[in-house]
């Protein structure tokens, strides 16, 4: 079977670094946390680093630092994972869905615009299979009503715009290191501030709200003035982490490989539209997603041949916690029974690579 996913991992440079780790009297968050954070920063040239158990808590916590709360309301993206949205409901705000753009399925500027009200704090967006919004646009309407933007980069590592890495551009930018992303450590996310102050307002955040930097009296120690959570990373997934960051330009770069082949061979076949690419922005290359006619008979081709495909997520407005499917997502409403993703990730060979483009073009 040719995988839809297929976890990257260097077992043996894995099994050395952990067990370095595991010989020593940190397992918990320790030196090897620290570490990779500053490792972050300097590869991908980004502000601060605050690591965390998830992408999801990067999120939550990317949320409470733009102030986000009881009655407000965020704009945001139904083409994504429930846990991008999830989290506005654990800040007891409203997720206001806007409209996407069918050529890339990432959210539309022009319906931001016109969802915005006096109640709206921020701005979530997510760079779908990891090419980036039109972040331009985004952010002119963003500054032009006060508004916080919250980037879910989680499918979008490596990815660049104008030039600029996608982690230096916002006020906040969460990456995941789940299972099944470029890299993984296990589990595992990063949320990157611009603000030096919400950065150590993160640090706390993580771990209890407890100041762990403090040398003195315990009990100032525990001057607890806000509520934290346990978000924090531990120095086992720091350490894969470490591991997979050296090896990410190899993994990303073996990535694109696969996705030029694709749209190199893929690009005329009937049924079969490839999403828009510009040349002033690079996918991160999370996934390959593609829109196709007659769908269910598209992916029971694949199937019968062998290859997995699927639609990983679906929209997410239509989950009752949302209140129902919104009636004004028009662009959402085309694409839904046209899009599928295809096998992308490290593990697959070139021949794999050629017997998918092979079963495509042999038509469904």
């Amino acid at each position: 079977m040719i995988t839809m996913f297929w976890p990257y991992m260097p077992v043996n440079k894995v099994t050395t670094a952990l067990s370095a780790v595991l010989k020593t009297r940190w397992i918990g968050q320790g030196p090897k946390v620290d570490a990779v954070e500053k490792k972050f920063e300097r590869i991908f040239r980004s502000p601060y680093a605050v690591s965390v158990n998830s992408g999801t808590s990067a999120l939550h916590l990317g949320l409470i630092l733009a102030g986000v709360d009881r009655g407000d309301e965020v704009i945001t993206t139904p083409m994504t994972c429930s846990a991008t949205n999830v989290p506005i409901l654990h800040c007891r705000a409203k997720a206001v869905f806007c409209d996407i753009q069918e050529d890339t399925l990432n959210i539309d500027p022009e319906s931001i615009r016109k969802k915005i009200t006096g109640k709206t704090k921020a701005i979530m967006v997510v760079h779908w299979a990891g090419y980036p919004c039109d972040m331009e646009e985004i952010l002119s309407i963003a500054r032009e009503h006060k508004l916080k933007v919250i980037e879910d980069a989680a499918h979008a590592l490596g990815a660049t715009y104008h030039g600029q890495a996608i982690g230096r551009i916002s006020d906040y930018t969460c990456f995941s290191f789940q299972a099944i992303k470029q890299i993984t450590c296990g589990d595992g996310g990063m949320l990157i501030v611009a603000d030096k102050k919400d950065y150590a307002r993160a640090k706390l955040l993580r771990w209890y709200g407890i100041d762990r930097t403090f040398r003195g009296n315990i009990y100032w120690k525990y001057q607890i003035t806000e509520i934290g959570y346990k978000y924090h990373m531990n120095d086992i997934t720091a350490a894969i982490l470490s591991v997979q960051l050296d090896e990410f330009i190899r993994v990303l770069a073996r990535r694109r490989e696969i996705v030029t082949r694709y749209r190199d061979n893929l690009a005329d076949t009937p049924g079969f539209t490839l999403l828009r690419r510009e040349n002033d922005r690079e996918s991160g290359d999370w996934l390959f997603t593609i829109l196709v006619e007659k769908r269910e008979n598209f992916m029971e081709k694949l199937k019968d041949n062998g290859i997995e495909s699927h639609m990983v997520h679906v929209r997410n407005d239509m989950y009752p916690i949302f209140e129902g499917k919104r009636l004004d997502l028009p662009a959402m409403d085309k694409v839904e029974p046209k899009y599928v993703s295809i096998p992308l990730h490290n593990n697959l060979s070139d021949a794999d690579v050629d017997k998918v483009i092979k079963v495509i073009k042999s038509g469904w």
